[in-house]
């Protein structure tokens, strides 16, 4: 569950950024999408891609946790 919230909000940020840029830089949306995914070495976007994926993985990992103490859970009852 975790995971997939982790997804919406990072989808909707996404979104949002990319529609406030195409309407702010009067560019079209795809372009704009497309510009906020740009992996460039050396820049800051790099940065938070990096910290995006890392999220990612810490929410699958929190996620295997919940689901594994779950079953438990079950198990010991």
């Amino acid at each position: 569950m975790v995971t997939l919230i982790y997804i919406l909000v990072i989808t909707g940020l996404i979104l949002l950024i990319s529609i406030l840029d195409s309407l702010v830089y009067k560019i079209p949306f795809v372009q704009s999408f497309l510009m906020i995914y740009s992996f460039e070495v050396g820049t800051r976007k790099t940065i938070v891609l990096v910290t995006s994926f890392l999220g990612f993985l810490s929410s699958l990992f929190i996620d295997y946790h919940l689901h594994k103490q779950k079953k438990k859970q079950q198990a010991s009852k």
